[in-house]
């Protein structure tokens, strides 16, 4: 039974390398021996061992959203596979394709009171493209060749890539008998990812020609061509650009503008023609404008067919490809209305000369921490931003001196659990240095990805601002509640954590920063695994933001 169970897997293992996925994320366990022994045999597959399941999940997380790959993810039975959870729900939220292997006990042990079972059986509900539980019977190789070439292809090649989760039954033993099979495919092919194009979309878009429209852009996933054949199109059409930070298009001026925010509200400034690509904007102010803009024609670009729209007011949504769709209709724009994208050119770069002097007269806060930061990092450098205030103070507050750059973000859930893992697995994927704008919450919160991190020789720089607790809570109504409302208690949460001796303690380079040199200085000298932490007033952070407030036009 052992020899099959090896060949099983080992076939599993084969046919998944094939098909373009080259990592493998392992926790330690007993019940999945044969699954990360057969994987750690496989010619073609890097193996990355790490203790906590959850931190292994937003790390295979991380890995797949910086690679554009498919990542296998191994661990064993009973609440291993539910730590899983938080980077399966954020992978399935914003297409990032995971391969979960769960191994478990065989089906007689299950509600039997066995140690470390539960029922695994499509544990992930409906959160995973496709769930599959391999047989005992494991005397079937065409079979597992089948299960890894579909799982590869479910999780990466459609239209909407995800998770996947296959749950595998071992009964003992376990542990090989005799030396363990080294396999070749047999069926597998790399995985190339869908990019569909629909001749109707081509025509909606390019019967807009002439219209004063604006594009307005969340999170995308599209490398530099495909971010210039974006541009390509806005210049076509004349249409400005409002982008958020993880849409790869910021600072590819002069259409994709900075300062926008501040003149979003200007009558004059109204277009009648949206089109959104990618997920919902990151910042509240761009959502409730946008919403409220008197455009009559609102096209959402929507090739994973999810139809994204909590604000129920995008008229039509296009299931073709963001690029592909542009690049073709940018030939059909016709002669580009020069006047409409000079007129918010112009307004966003005094809206931002106005912001500059605000950021300019004060201490490093938020803001100014964070145009600081993208202005200091190499442009060949990727930037991982948390959800909560560092994914809208990057968006908002990106200079206008700041190059193009890669950022991501865990925009499919919007969660801030799991960014210190998920920023380890994009440098442990990318091989090359990436930093990271991580709120201390989100730190302490994936304090054991710090840990998993020290244990790399990844080259990975976490800028912390840290005031000490949420303050994104302090921008909320709840802030202004009554005293039996205990918001610093329930919502503000300060922790008093000594960061340092945290940091330090870990074995993880660590230094402080209190001034803007000081930060451009820190980031230009980090090596290894480090965390430069910048202390925030909280007070006086919030009288900022309230004064950049009102700049608004």
């Amino acid at each position: 039974m052992t020899d099959l169970a090896y060949r099983a897997t080992g076939r599993f293992w084969a046919e998944l390398a094939a098909s373009g996925v080259t990592d493998v994320v392992i926790s330690p366990g007993s019940r999945s021996t044969p699954l990360a022994v057969a994987a750690r045999n496989q010619d073609g597959l890097r193996i990355t061992v790490l203790l906590d399941e959850r931190v292994a999940g937003f790390c295979a997380l991380g890995m797949a959203k910086a690679s554009g790959r498919p990542v296998a993810l191994v661990c064993t039975s009973g609440t291993a596979a539910a730590n899983y959870l938080p980077a399966v729900v954020e992978a399935h939220h914003s297409g990032v394709p995971l391969v979960v292997c769960t191994a478990d006990r065989p089906p007689e042990h299950r509600d039997a009171g066995a140690g470390q079972t539960i029922d695994q059986v499509k544990l992930y509900g409906d959160h995973v493209r496709w769930f599959a539980e391999a047989p005992c019977d494991l005397d079937q190789p065409d079979y597992f060749a089948r299960l890894a070439v579909r799982a590869a292809t479910t999780a990466g090649a459609g239209p909407n890539p995800g998770p996947v989760h296959l749950n595998w039954p071992f009964r003992k033993p376990l542990e090989p008998q005799g030396p363990i099979p080294r396999l070749s495919s047999t069926v597998g092919r790399p995985v190339v990812p869908v990019r569909p194009l629909v001749d109707a979309d081509v025509e909606a878009v390019s019967r807009l020609a002439g219209r004063r429209g604006l594009i307005v852009s969340g999170a995308l996933d599209v490398d530099d061509a495909g971010a210039a054949a974006i541009v390509g199109f806005a210049e076509a059409a004349g249409w400005p650009v409002v982008a958020d930070v993880g849409s790869q298009l910021r600072g590819r001026r002069p259409l994709v503008l900075d300062g926008a925010e501040w003149v979003l509200g200007r009558a004059d400034l109204a277009p009648d023609v949206l089109v959104r690509l990618g997920g919902p904007p990151s910042n509240r102010a761009v959502v409730d404008v946008v919403d409220s803009c008197p455009a009559s024609d609102r096209l959402l670009v929507d090739p994973r067919r999810r139809w994204e729209d909590p604000s129920f007011g995008w008229t039509q949504a296009l299931p073709s490809d963001p690029v592909a769709l542009l690049g073709a209709a940018s030939a059909r724009m016709g002669s580009a209305d020069d006047a409409w994208a000079a007129s918010w050119i112009e307004a966003a770069a005094e809206a931002w000369d106005g912001v500059a002097e605000v950021l300019g007269s004060s201490d490093l806060l938020e803001p100014l921490l964070a145009a600081t930061l993208l202005r200091a990092l190499p442009p060949e450098v990727a930037l991982y931003v948390s959800s909560s205030m560092p994914v809208r103070d990057a968006t908002t507050f990106w200079p206008p001196d700041a190059l193009p750059r890669r950022v991501l973000a865990n925009r499919g859930a919007n969660g801030i659990d799991g960014v210190v893992s998920s920023a380890l697995g994009a440098a442990l994927a990318l091989g090359q240095p990436v930093a990271a704008l991580v709120g201390d919450v989100a730190l302490l919160h994936d304090i054991g990805g710090l840990l998993a991190a020290s244990l790399t020789d990844a080259d990975l720089t976490m800028v912390v601002p840290n005031n000490d607790g949420g303050g994104i809570f302090s921008l909320l109504p709840v802030a202004s509640g009554s005293r039996e409302v205990h918001f610093e208690e329930l919502f503000h949460t300060p922790h008093g954590v000594d960061l340092g001796e945290l940091v330090r303690g870990m074995g993880v380079n660590y230094c402080r920063a209190e001034r803007a040199d000081d930060l451009s200085g820190a980031v230009a000298k980090a090596t290894g695994v480090t965390v430069i932490e910048v202390p925030v007033d909280h007070k006086a952070a919030m009288s900022q933001r309230r004064l950049l407030a009102d700049l608004s036009i």
